[in-house]
């Protein structure tokens, strides 16, 4: 016994009823076995144990002291094992389990939001494990296998599927006080007059706005202070005379609303797009279950800003 017992669940489950209705004809009634089927059962567990497991008494079946102990623990077991067995249906179905999403400080407040709605509503059994940072950080974690998806800035590159719901747009801004804002009219060259606070350089959004200067045969903005996000410290740059590179969700957020100012400028809009980005290949069904659901509702409107 100590070298483990082999002992199906098929026989626990019989043996169950057994004990309970203590009469092997009934028992085959229930369980829709013959009698000599039962028996074998019986006689495989008592094998198995090395101990009686009932008693004749009169025409009935009575339980020894171990069968009355067995069956307090084959019932545990049953009930142990009927549990995971409908946990791990519903982790097939995609109603329960984890998704690790990774988020940007852009859709943390946009996105995001819609995504943990839409979970807990019609998926309430997933958790979901959030992380915020960078693209270029969430990346490299979906890369490490410790990240599901992301909810963030999407891109074109062919190495993940990305699936965009909302535009967006990036452009330069600045304190409503700045200078830049007496001037008759702005171009890129007068941006340059000016110290940045921006993204750091892996950052998408960054590159765009190096890429643009270097088309245009002019020298990279001069970079005062980096960050890994500027959502974050508007007001920072609000008391400053630095020039950033941010989205028009976050100059009229309610939290900044009136604190910065567009610097309105063709060459230096960047539209882009915000969705959900997530590895080629197999997917948890946790995690299919959250795209679905937000594919199901952006066909509906239901993921606009507007909403």
């Amino acid at each position: 016994m100590r070298n483990g017992l082999n002992i199906e669940l098929r026989d626990l489950r019989y043996f169950e009823t057994i004990a309970e209705l203590k009469h092997l004809g009934q028992a085959s009634e229930a369980l829709h076995r013959t009698q000599p089927a039962l028996t074998k059962c019986i006689h495989r567990l008592e094998e198995a144990l090395g101990a009686p497991l009932f008693d004749r008494k009169g025409r009935g079946l009575e339980l020894t002291a171990v069968g009355k102990e067995f069956y307090l623990r084959a019932k545990k077991i049953r009930e142990a094992s009927d549990r995971y067995l409908n946990d791990m249906e519903d982790f097939i179905a995609g109603s329960a389990g984890r998704v690790r999403i990774g988020c940007g400080p852009i859709t943390a407040d946009y996105l995001l939001p819609r995504v943990c709605a839409l979970a807990l509503r019609h998926a309430p059994n997933v958790s979901l494990d959030i992380t915020i940072g960078t693209n270029y950080e969430l990346k490299e974690a979906i890369r490490q296998e410790r990240l599901d998806m992301i909810v963030g800035v999407i891109s074109d590159d062919d190495e993940f599927i990305n699936q965009g719901f909302i535009d967006d747009v990036v452009v330069v801004a600045a304190s409503g006080k700045h200078p830049i804002f007496g001037l008759p009219s702005v171009s890129l060259e007068d941006l340059l007059d000016y110290h940045w606070i921006l993204p750091s350089p892996p950052v998408q959004s960054r590159k765009w706005l190096d890429r643009v200067f270097a088309v245009n045969k002019l020298p990279k903005p001069t970079t005062h202070i980096e960050a890994n996000t500027l959502p974050s410290i508007h007001d920072l740059i609000a008391g400053t005379e630095l020039l950033c590179f941010l989205s028009r969700l976050t100059l009229d957020h309610p939290k900044t609303r009136g604190l910065l100012k567009e610097v309105e400028l063709k060459e230096t809009t960047m539209v882009r797009q915000l969705g959900i980005t997530y590895p080629q290949g197999a997917l948890t069904p946790a995690t299919r279950r959250i795209i679905e659901l937000l594919n199901q509702h952006n066909q509906d409107g239901r993921l606009s800003l507007g909403e």
